[in-house]
């Protein structure tokens, strides 16, 4: 975008080496459905007319329809028991959970490689939770502080899946780890005591954030691991199979799927069943812009798996799915970039991105944050992605964070939750934040530095009145600092910090996409749901390609609990087609 907006200058957006680097890493670290027919779709075309969706596209241009493929078309056929599609974190644990159950299973990936692999998973009462922490979940108040997250929009009887089963889902994953690899520990993170002052309200954070050490200590990292583990044991990931459509007959239960690969079109029948875990859409502009529009709205910051466009959810729609009526996705608000730069695509077309300076963890800490008129948006103190929301209804959707010298100290008191705990821990624990932070962000002209209010001011592009608010609003934030009370935000106040010592910092966010969160329909065994919420048989779907869970945003304060659930269901959905559990 180059929207102009008032009180700020405009400066091009990030190019060369810096936007570069960080694109290049992405995804190595992770309607209505049409009538329902047996026909193929080439998998990344856009429907006709719509090459170039522009954001306020019809809701289903993304969608298009499902063309005839003969079968003459088909270069080969594969049978196997169970098929799974898509080979991430909810794939992987569903391709060794079948290996372990001794089932015969094709593992199929888009990719050429193993995923992204995270590390934080969240579970409900895992025996290492009471050994490790002494505490107990209360399995009804986590169950209804996802509802409520959700704003009861999820289906409760989904949630409650990952609250019975993560326990005894991580129980598993340790053993598993521990007889393939010879070791596995597993530690449990406890966030405030499992009570939080957060964005100035009461978030429940009981210890439900599992992580998984080697041998050596270091973290596991689940996707990659696995791959080698399922290699040992026999089993290949298929890469290169590029899902084009689901099998289904009149209706009736899914059979399989079609691939096209490098050799053509591949049919795969599943005698028991097909799990689709081929992630959500981020990486598919005109769906986003179609199902997701805040995002477009608030977000600079490309961080998602670039083969996650969609098309699992569009395969099964085609099968005749349903599919979650509002959206979600996950947001973090650290998509730094230069002055001048908004949030939104920056091109047209299913294949744009955004601009990008990469992911800064500095971005979640509860700092001034200012709009481009030098406003504060909200109480700094919420959640990941609650500052983007806010944002998205400000000038370019993005925000400035400010600083004093002083925040090191100020960090340490902050203590923020999950993965932004890593700044206060680590990053800037005993150093400066020029020792911090010189080389990647201030000599590449992401933070600005200045010995003055008013040259940092200058610095991060604040003009005419939009400066004199800017500074305004640093004075007024010293003066609650000092009255030990926000009564403009209801910051707590332990979270509030002074902005008088130089030198002072600044620099401006947006959200970084992550995924998205909203997706097929399903019921508590994962099985994929029609418009009448009648079970499609013969598929499942898991992940971030499936819905059901979670509406609006990430709740963010349950650390993991999305990889948790992509554990959980990757497991369930193998174990519910082959009769190791019932309905």
């Amino acid at each position: 975008m180059t929207n102009s907006t008032s009180g700020i200058s405009r400066r091009g957006f990030l190019t060369g080496a810096a936007a570069a680097g960080a694109i290049a890493t992405l995804g190595l670290a992770g309607c209505a459905p049409k009538a329902q027919t047996d026909a193929v779709a080439e998998p990344d075309a856009p429907a006709a007319g719509a090459a170039a969706a522009p954001a306020a596209a019809p809701a289903n241009d993304w969608l298009g329809t499902a063309p005839e493929i003969s079968d003459d078309q088909i270069v080969s056929t594969r049978d196997c028991e169970v098929l799974i599609v898509g080979a991430g974190m909810s794939g992987i644990m569903a391709a060794a959970t079948a290996a372990d159950l001794g089932v015969d299973f094709i593992l199929a990936e888009k990719g050429t490689e193993p995923a992204a692999s995270h590390f934080d998973v969240g579970a409900v009462n895992s025996r290492f939770t009471s050994e490790l922490t002494g505490q107990t979940i209360d399995k009804g108040r986590i169950l209804n502080e996802l509802n409520r997250y959700a704003s009861f929009k999820n289906d409760a009887s989904v949630a409650k899946t990952w609250v019975e089963e993560s326990g005894p889902t991580v129980e598993w994953l340790q053993a598993f780890y521990e007889d393939k690899l010879g070791a596995c520990e597993v530690t449990v993170a406890v966030e405030n005591g499992g009570e939080g002052d957060a964005g100035g309200t009461i978030y429940y954070m009981p210890p439900e954030c599992h992580t998984f050490l080697n041998g050596e200590g270091r973290n596991i990292a689940h996707v990659e691991a696995m791959t080698e583990i399922l290699g040992q044991m026999g089993h290949e990931v298929d890469y290169g199979y590029d899902l084009v459509k689901l099998i289904r007959q009149d209706g009736g239960r899914v059979e399989g799927a079609i691939f096209d690969t490098a050799d053509g079109y591949v049919r795969v029948n599943a005698s028991k069943g097909v799990v689709l875990a081929t992630g959500g859409y981020p990486a598919n502009a005109d769906m986003v812009r179609a199902l997701n529009p805040i995002v477009p709205a608030c977000v600079t910051s490309t961080n998602y798996n670039q083969n996650n466009t969609g098309m699992g959810i569009k395969a099964a729609l085609w099968a005749g799915a349903d599919m979650d009526k509002t959206p979600a996705a996950m947001i973090f608000d650290r998509g730094i970039v230069e002055p001048g730069v908004d949030a939104g695509y920056t091109s047209d077309g299913p294949d744009a991105m955004f601009a990008t300076g990469g992911q800064f963890n500095l971005g979640s800490q509860p700092f001034l944050k200012v709009s481009r008129n030098g406003v504060r948006i909200a109480n700094e103190s919420c959640n990941y992605d609650a500052i983007c929301h806010a944002a998205s209804n400000h000038p370019g959707g993005v925000w400035a964070l400010i600083m004093d010298a002083n925040a090191p100290e100020d960090v340490q008191r902050f203590k923020s939750q999950g993965c932004s705990a890593g700044t206060w821990k680590r990053t800037l624990k005993d150093k400066t934040v020029d020792e911090a932070y010189t080389e990647k962000y201030i000599d590449t002209g992401l933070m600005m530095k200045a010995d003055t209010l008013e040259e940092l001011a200058d610095k991060l592009g604040f003009e005419g009145e939009a400066k004199e608010q800017f500074l305004a609003t640093i004075e007024r934030y010293n003066e609650l600092y000092d009255a030990g009370e926000d009564v403009d935000m209801g910051k707590e106040a332990y979270r509030l910090s002074a902005i008088r010592t130089a030198p002072f910092y600044g620099a401006w966010f947006g959200g970084a996409l992550l995924t998205t969160l909203d997706g097929l329909r399903i019921n508590k065994d994962t099985q994929v749901l029609d418009a009448d919420a009648n079970p499609i048989e013969g598929l499942c779907a898991v992940g971030t390609c499936s819905g059901s869970y979670y509406s609006g945003n990430y709740p963010v304060y349950l650390v993991g609990n999305c990889l948790g659930r992509q554990i959980t269901f990757g497991r369930h959905a193998v174990r519910f087609l082959t009769g190791d559990i019932q309905a």
